[in-house]
């Protein structure tokens, strides 16, 4: 490991290629938060989700426009997934500020689709595989 020690650069990308073969694309966000303030819910990014098949094949890629929909549109989505058995792949980069702080992946911004999954007794399956996690260039 690298670790640079001048100030040229404040910011670190963050390089993920990750599945989450039980979970839509549509519930999953990178969170960001730092130190100086910055707090970032479902950071976009150079991240791109991969809707995947059962067998771990992409069927197609999580566009802006699909991400800004009615939230009823995304719910019967997510169902629709759900019962075709995707799941989700994050692949690319986020850039950070070098200050103290973390990501994670997280369903913070879908609290409103949650809760209607859970009225429907809908619940979901976190389980993770990390392809590649590194840091910078």
């Amino acid at each position: 490991m690298f670790i640079q020690t001048t100030h040229r650069l404040d910011t670190l990308r963050v390089n993920m290629d990750i599945d989450m073969p039980y979970m839509p694309c549509d519930v999953i966000g990178v969170d960001v938060e730092d130190s100086i303030g910055n707090h970032i819910q479902d950071y976009y990014g150079e991240l791109h989700k991969h809707r995947i098949d059962p067998d771990g094949e992409n069927i197609n890629i999580e566009t802006w426009k699909e991400k800004n929909e009615n939230r009823r549109v995304i719910l019967d989505r997510i169902k629709n997934e759900l019962k075709e058995g995707q799941g989700c792949r994050i692949e690319g980069f986020i850039d950070v500020v070098r200050v103290p702080g973390n990501f994670h992946i997280s369903h913070h911004a879908f609290g409103d689709i949650l809760q209607a999954l859970n009225r429907d007794g809908i619940t979901l399956d976190n389980s993770f595989k990390i392809n590649h996690l590194s840091f910078g260039q």
